[in-house]
Order: structure tokens, then sequence, then C-alpha cells
């Protein structure tokens, strides 16, 4: 219907405009018709002048008797017609009685206007033109097509003769200028039929690309620019309308929203113009997997929706769910390069889960949420339950975020022993939130919370500072390890946060020792190596943590040159028992040995374990058998006294833990 109107109204447009290109067009017309009759006009008066002149100075030069005669004379008044246009000319007295004519006998000559002799004029005014000119287009004998008549008064020394009324034959002149005025006209029309159309091409095409604008701005309003799809306002809107027709048909509905894992990512490493491609993928796999009726938008930078309407049974949701996440898992090549497009899928199903469009999408997020939180590329459909642990996350995030600003973090730190000296050889930071209400919180619970909101990046920066000035104040030149999370590494400026800290702390950088996990190495870009590079430069460790438990851990090892490996304690745990992960271990601590760098096994807790350890040649341990994190305080005390650590079987489980 736009189309129509903007049709119409270009229409109207382009016809005024031509209407008006007429009319100006007729206007020039008889603007040159009037140019031309006045050009004859001032051709004939011009043409009568020059001869009356000449013959007025040739009766003037006569005697006065014989003015008359010279007149009637037929030699003399062919002569005076011979060598201009004027083929006929009458005279007339003082009076206005006509006492000479040379014209036609019919011709009415009496009622030819005098009015020009009402006042007396002069040769000096003759001279200047003072004329009554008249045309004419026939002269009733069909000899004279375009004449002039021109009255002229004349006056001489005696006072006023009278008037003399010539007749010019303008016809050459009159076609000469028909021609010209014809050729004017046309030149003139289509110099105004072309301006015209020029600018009426214009006005049309600065009002087609107005409609355009308009047209793609109520576009851009309902739906999204990259992918064409609907946003999130008009899915909103048919989310409303698809719910209510559900409710009325006794029908299903399920709501499905679609997150990109790892999105960041590839914009990352590969470009904008990747991402932009990932999502264009994902929407043509949508709009080929949708039935009719169904409706899919993109909500968000990497998220998409489906409303899945007309669903005879619930069972028909997941089994689309399931169809479309095989589909969206399978490997696309992007910019010539093969990756793995992988998505968490979350869904809620009307009217069982929600009545309410905006309670269905909540419901649809928070199983989006459970799928993300179970390692992502998987679905989940709402469960009872999930909103409650949702409003715990939710309430745990503030928390988090209050924690960071009333400076509700402390480190402990856990000693690392020499196996072969029994000696301490530093410590590792462990942080803990003492929660104003909950008390301590566990580091497995707002760790994850915390890189998932990159509120990390400021507790792991707070972290890096206090263990440093806390080394600094040691009365015993210890290490102190201090555990580093990928997102630390994201704004880019971490090697300028680790510069500040040593500064403002004063201590050496080869007492400080970062910890980083083969989940850096293999989501990292070119970028992280420098800056692990960077800080090596400096004199700071660099200790691989949790080695054996990635992917790539040989390839990462042989590439990167790491001061210290430590082995995770699910091997250390298993090992005396399983003679598989036994072997494990042993080619660790060997491939430790052969580069020359330290080896560190966690989770240590038992005195067996710290034998068979120290028998395959490890060079130092950490665990409960050598002690549980403590306070700073209690860490300053234990290094002041200068003790050795007495090996003590552990008889508890181990307390929960972590690290940044």
């Amino acid at each position: 219907m736009s189309k129509f109107f903007s049709f119409r109204r270009d229409f109207l447009a382009l016809l005024s405009f031509i209407m008006l290109g007429i009319g100006m067009l007729c206007v020039g017309v008889l603007a040159s018709t009037s140019m031309k009759e006045a050009q004859l006009m001032r051709d004939g008066r011009s043409e009568a002048m020059r001869w009356a002149d000449e013959l007025l100075r040739i009766v003037d030069a006569a005697p006065v008797g014989a003015q008359q005669a010279f007149l009637n004379d037929e030699f003399f008044v062919r002569r005076a017609t011979m060598f201009s246009r004027v083929f006929a000319f009458d005279v007339f007295d003082k009076d206005k009685r006509l006492f000479y004519s040379t014209g036609p006998a019919d011709w009415n000559l009496t009622e030819l206007s005098f009015d020009i002799l009402k006042s007396p004029v002069t040769r000096y005014h003759l001279a200047q033109g003072e004329t009554t000119t008249k045309l004419h287009t026939d002269d009733g004998t069909g000899n004279h097509s375009h004449y002039a008549s021109v009255v002229i008064p004349v006056k001489s020394v005696n006072g006023y003769l009278g008037s003399i009324v010539a007749f010019v034959e303008q016809s050459e002149q009159a076609q000469s200028l028909a021609t010209s005025f014809k050729v004017i006209a046309g030149m003139t029309g289509a110099m105004l039929l072309l301006a015209f159309g020029i600018f009426s091409y214009i006005v049309l095409r600065k009002t087609r690309d107005r409609a355009e604008a308009e047209e793609r701005v109520r576009f851009l309003s309902g739906h999204d620019e990259l992918t064409g799809l609907p946003n999130r306002k008009s899915f909103d809107e048919h989310l409303v309308k698809a719910l209510t027709d559900c409710t009325e048909t006794g029908q299903y509905l399920a709501t499905v929203v679609i997150d990109v894992d790892r999105f960041k990512d590839i914009n990352d490493a590969m470009g904008h113009s990747a991402g932009d491609s990932v999502l264009r993928y994902i929407t043509e796999l949508l709009k080929s997997n949708i039935r009719d009726g169904d409706f899919a938008a993109r909500i968000g930078s990497d998220q998409f929706a489906l409303a899945l309407s007309s669903l005879k049974r619930p069972e028909q949701a997941a089994v689309y769910v399931a169809t479309l996440s095989e589909a969206l898992s399978a490997p696309v090549w992007i910019n010539g390069e093969q990756i793995v497009c992988a998505v968490s899928i979350g869904a809620a199903i009307a009217p069982g889960d929600a009545e309410d469009a905006t309670v269905l999408m909540r419901h649809a997020n928070l199983a989006l949420g459970r799928a993300k939180a179970d390692g992502g590329n998987t679905f989940k459909f709402f469960e009872q339950g999930m909103d409650t642990a949702f409003i715990r996350r939710r309430d745990c995030e503030i928390d988090l975020r209050r924690a960071i600003d009333s400076d509700q973090f402390e480190l402990h730190y856990q000693p690392q022993v020499d196996l072969t000296s029994e000696a301490i050889c530093g410590y590792e930071a462990l942080i803990r939130w003492v929660h104003p209400r909950d008390g301590v919180v566990s580091p497995g619970y707002f760790i994850p919370l915390a890189e998932e909101t990159e509120m990390i990046i400021p507790i792991g920066n707070w972290v890096l500072h206090q263990a440093c000035r806390d080394a600094a104040a040691w009365s015993r030149p210890l290490k102190v390890s201090v555990n580093l999370s990928p997102v630390q590494f994201k704004p880019g400026d971490f090697v300028d946060h680790v510069k500040n800290a040593l500064d403002t702390s004063g201590l050496d950088p080869s007492r400080l020792e970062l910890e980083i996990t083969e989940s850096l190495l293999i989501s990292s870009t070119g970028q992280v190596v420098e800056d692990l590079e960077q800080l090596r430069d400096l004199g700071v460790s660099i200790a691989m943590d949790d080695f054996g438990t990635g992917y790539s851990s040989l390839s990462y090892i042989s590439s990167f040159p790491f001061n210290k490996i430590k082995i995770d304690k699910s091997f250390v745990r298993s090992m005396g028992r399983d003679n598989a992960i036994m072997g494990i271990v042993r080619c660790i601590i060997a491939m430790g040995r052969s580069l020359g760098v330290a080896i560190t096994a966690e989770g240590v807790e038992t005195l067996e374990q710290r034998e068979i350890l120290k028998a395959l040649g490890c060079t130092q341990a950490q665990g409960f058998l050598y002690g549980r994190p403590m306070s700073g305080a209690k860490c300053v005390e234990q290094i002041s006294s200068q003790q050795r650590i007495v090996p003590e079987q552990a008889s508890d489980a181990p307390a929960a833990g972590g690290a940044v």
C-alpha cells in the first residue's frame, strides 16, 4: 500500500511539472508573438521615417507654390517609392482632409486614426519617432499580405502642414521574423522542456530516495540490518499474538533462544567480518529449518529467538530443538577456514511453563543459562527450580559487585615444599570472599561467575597487587604464586598491571610466579604469547597449572618455555591405585626433568603419595599433607619462625578451595 501511495505521489508531481512546463512554453510562444509584432512595428516605422525624410527633403527644397505639383507628379511619386519598401502613401492637410493618395480607390483611408495630431509636433520630434504605427495582414487586393501603416505628422517653417500616411511592405520581414521566432520558440521550448525534465528528474529522484529512506527506516524499526530477520521488538509483538492464538486453539507454543558460544573469540581471532558471516550462516539455517507460521528473529548481537507455533504435542519442540542443535553444530567454512559454530539453546513451552509472553521468554533464557553453565554446545528446556537458581545467581552477582567495592576479599597462603629438603620454597596465594551475611563463600562458586561477568579482571588485579605487597614484607625471599584467569588478558594491559604491582610493592620480579592454565593458550591469540614473553623478560616465572587436563599439553609445553609444570591433583589422587595414571605422572616428571623445569605436584595428602613422588623425581609438593591455606598473618608467623614442616597424614576430606 505504501508503494502505491508513493507511486501516486510521484505521478502527480511529474504531471504538475509537465503542466507547468507546457504553461511556460505557451507563455514563451505568446511572448515571441508579441516580440515579433513589436519588431515589425519598429521596422515599419524605421522604413517609413527614412522614406519620409527623403520625400520631405525634396518637397521642402521646392518653391512653396511647386510643392503641390511635386506631389501630383507621377514620376516624382514613383521615384519617391522606388528605393524603399513604401508601396503607397496618402497626404492629409492640417484639417485631416485627404488631398492626395497613391493607394487604391477603395481604401477607406479616412478611418485612419490621427490621434497623434492632437498636438503640434516638430521635425525634431518626428526624427525621434513620434509616430503612430499599425500592422495589417491584408490590403484587400492580395498584393501585400503583411504591411504597416505609419502616420507621420509634417510641420515646416511656415507651420503645420498636415500628415503623411505611409504604407510599408513587410511580407518578407514578417516571414523572416516568423521563421526566426519559430526557431527561437522551438529552442526555448526545448530548453524549457529539458530544464523542467532535469528538474523533474531531480525532484522525482529525491522523492524516490526519500520514499526509499522512509521505507528503510520503517523496515529497520522492525528488522535487523545484517541478517534481515525481525528484531527483538517485532519478536515480542509476535510472541504476544502467537500466545493468544495458542490459548484460543488449545495448542502449544515453544519459545527457543539460541546463543552462539564464544562468539567474541571468533570476532577477536578472525575479525568482525567472519563473525558477520557466522550470523548470516545461522540465519540461513534457521530459515531453512522452520515451518510456515513459525517466527525467527535476531534479538541480540549473537542471540536468535524462535516462536514455534501450532504444536500439537510438547515433544515436537524437543525433536525440533535437537535437530536444530545438531545442524548448527556442523563445521562451516568461513573465510577459507573451517570452524565449528557451537551454540547453546534454551527453550520454554506454553502454556505449561508460562502463559505470559514476558515470563515465557524469561524461562527460555533461564534454560539457555543452564545450557551455557553446562559448558555450552547443548540445549536445555525450562524446568521448575531454574527460576530459584537464577534469582540466587543474580543476588550473588549483585553481592560480588558490592564485595569489590567494600573490600570483602582476603588472601590465604598455602606452602609449597621442596621434596628433597622438606623446606618451604614458596606460597600460593588463594582468594577468599568473606560475605558479611553468609560467611566464607566457596571460590568454586563465585570464581566462574566472576569470569563470566568479567568481574575477575578487577578481582584478579587486586589479588596480584595484594600478593606482591604481602610477599615484599616477608622476612625470607620466598616465591609467591598467583593464579591468572584467561579473562585478565582480554583488555590487553595485563603486563602493565604486573609492572605496576612490582613497582609499587618493591617485590623482586624473580619472586613472583604466575600460574596459567592450558585453556588460556588454547583460546589465545598471538598477543597472549607476546605478553607471556614480556613477563619472562621482566624476570617473572611462568607456571602451567593443572597440566594434563587440557587437550594439547605437549604442544604448548614445547612451544613455550615454562619455568614450572604443576601436576593436577586428580592425577596425584589416583596414581597409587591406577597404573595408567601412574604412568602419566611418571612421563610428566620425566618430561619436566628433560626440559630442566621444576615439577610441583598438587593435592598431596598422604605420606604414600609423597614417597611415590619423591621416587619418581618430583621436585616440589603442595597439599594438605604440608598445610592448609592460612591467613596472611599466620603465613608471616610461619615464615618468621623458619620452622621445617613436618608432614602429617591428612585424615579428613579436602576443604573447598579455589584460586584466581
